[in-house]
């Protein structure tokens, strides 16, 4: 059972790196100049190339596989918008709760995505603040550090 949850993870991971891939190697088409598109290789394909790595290893049993994945699971757990700046990592699966904080309301919400997304954002008006925690990578995240835990 517990190779049968390690697999599904390592699909998710492959799954969640070729889609975000895809999405943004479409999205290339828009970089311009040389500095853009190094900024763009760094901060949007090699998460997921990194998530594709991770699942590959995962699925072939081994040891870094885990290590990997459990450092790939602990960048989706948090999603936040805070001061200007904005964080969205998800190489998988989506399974959040978010709370929203603008002009004085609070907004809670439920958020289920499935494939790669990955979003860094500066320049957002300072008044938006919303923190978010993905229950599905903090789950993964404990399962695989139990197993990480067992093969020491």
């Amino acid at each position: 059972m517990k190779r049968l949850f390690l697999q599904l993870i390592a699909i998710l991971e492959i799954v969640g790196g070729i889609w975000g891939l895809s999405i943004m190697l479409y999205r290339m088409g828009n970089v311009l100049d040389n500095f853009k598109f190094l900024l763009f290789l760094l901060l949007y394909l090699l998460p997921f190339i990194f998530s594709l790595c991770s699942g590959i290893l995962l699925w072939k049993q081994k040891s870094i596989g885990l290590t990997l994945s459990l450092v790939l699971q602990l960048l989706q757990i948090p999603y936040f918008a805070l001061a200007g700046l904005y964080y969205s990592f998800i190489s998988g699966v989506l399974a959040g709760i978010r709370i929203s904080f603008l002009e004085g309301m609070t907004h809670y919400n439920f958020n289920f995505l499935f494939g790669g997304y990955c979003q860094i954002q500066t320049g957002l008006p300072i008044g938006i603040s919303a923190f978010g925690i993905n229950l599905f990578a903090v789950i993964t995240f404990v399962f695989l550090l139990f197993n990480r835990l067992q093969c020491k």
